[in-house]
């Protein structure tokens, strides 16, 4: 039978009951299923909120390369570019939503195979990242590097051995910060989070000491390569204005030169840039209401992560968790660096799931019910989910469901300004 995992003598009550043992095992596959299709569901129904094609800035960035000379960010135009004929936004377009896609299939894979919906029956909480507005604006950010990055991120989680994990993550690494230095502050804490895991469930204590101390190079090696980065990856306003020319050559669609203007600019003088943006009275406004849109799904994620490490290793619990909350918070320092608010909270989102499909893939236990108190919660957030709006990127606001332009703009649109005027006299 399935335990639960609510405190105090009232244990028993804190979970959902259906009567008799065996009524609840006879409707457990029953109801599992329909929380598998509601995820599926409402997950297709969050990426319909967002899903847009690339947009001039995702396109000008991917066709930096190192023809000018060696820069931050020049490796994906520069191993992709060429061979994809990427200059082509027509090319482009289909390979992002590509990746897009591929990353939303590789984490409802990596789902499945850590088996969160049974070791949590009966799977609400896959139907509460599903529903996010995490997923709605990952949809909305196709063609940027964050898909790439993300896909890196998630490919390593799928090799259960701690060795070669490492190395993959190592891979995932190097390659992460080429294309975009903000893997660096999104990504690489969950990969060393998920080597010293290793550790935990290790066998033997080379195993142990393996995890630990690849666990520190892997972090030694992120921060040397950022680090090198940030002092040698700005090239000067001339080799700008040459990489430029040469992008206006080949790119069969303008370009976005607010992007190209970025390439220039050092760490420290993007700092006090943003120190003008910290001043702004919308500031702190803005940030608490992009909380609102990422923050409850976060909460419940990351809660059902901590109480399934306080039932599957209750000893260990409190030092473990402590790695999985600042590896979900990390990406929470990108605000210091960009003020894209949204696009920052929203990894929050993918990486309290990544964290609890993580745990649940690695640390083999008895299947446990959550809370009655966090069912509710995860209903409650599900609901907000599903009503959750606001801005995207630039400045484009989704349109409510089913996600299409009213018939009869389209229709009144054709006749032209004079008979939309008659027709509202």
């Amino acid at each position: 039978m399935n335990r639960d995992l609510s405190d105090g003598p009232h244990s028993k009550d804190g979970v959902a009951e259906y009567g008799s043992s065996a009524a609840r095992g006879a409707q457990a596959p029953g109801e599992r299923r329909f929380w598998l299709w509601s995820a599926a569901g409402l997950g297709a129904i969050a990426f319909c909120k967002g899903i847009r094609e690339p947009n001039a800035w995702s396109y000008t960035q991917a066709q930096l390369d190192y023809s000018a000379g060696f820069m931050r960010r020049g490796l994906f135009g520069a191993a992709l570019g060429h061979p994809l004929g990427l200059n082509l936004y027509g090319h482009f377009a289909v390979f992002s939503t590509v990746l897009l896609l591929l990353l939303f299939a590789l984490i409802a894979l990596l789902a499945r195979s850590s088996k969160l919906a049974e070791r949590t029956p009966p799977g609400e909480l896959l139907a509460v990242y599903a529903s996010s507005y995490s997923v709605s604006y990952l949809a909305n950010l196709n063609g940027y590097f964050d898909i790439s990055l993300a896909l890196l991120c998630v490919l390593p989680l799928f090799v259960r051995s701690t060795g070669w994990r490492l190395a993959a993550a190592a891979v995932a690494t190097v390659l992460g910060i080429l294309i975009h230095e903000q893997f660096f502050f999104a990504f690489l804490p969950l990969l060393v989070v998920s080597v010293l895991f290793g550790g935990v469930t290790a066998k033997s204590a080379g195993e142990r000491r393996l995890a630990w101390v690849g666990a520190a190079l892997l972090l030694a090696l992120g921060l040397g390569l950022t680090m090198f980065l940030a002092r040698h990856g700005s090239i000067s306003a001339a080799q700008t204005e040459q990489l430029s020319q040469s992008i206006a050559r080949t790119a069969n669609r303008p370009v976005n030169a607010e992007m190209l203007k970025v390439l220039p600019r050092t760490a420290r003088e993007n700092m006090e840039i943003m120190q003008t943006v910290w001043r702004r009275p919308t500031y702190l406004p803005a940030q608490v209401e992009s909380l609102l849109l990422f923050g409850p799904t976060t909460v419940v994620l990351s809660w059902a992560t901590l109480l399934l490490l306080r039932r599957w290793m209750p000893g260990r619990y409190r030092w473990l968790y402590a790695g999985v909350l600042l590896a979900t918070l990390a990406p929470l320092s990108l605000h210091l660096l960009g003020w894209d608010k949204n696009r920052w909270n929203e990894l929050l989102c993918l990486n309290a799931f990544l964290l609890l499909l993580m745990v649940s893939k690695l640390v083999v236990g008895e299947p446990a019910r959550l809370p009655l108190w966090l069912r509710r919660a995860c209903l409650l957030v599900m609901l907000l989910n599903m009503a959750s709006g606001g801005g995207m990127l630039d400045d484009s606001h989704m349109r409510p469901f089913p996600f299409m332009r009213s018939p009869d703009v389209v229709v009144w649109s054709s006749k032209g300004p004079d008979t939309i005027a008659a027709y509202r006299h």
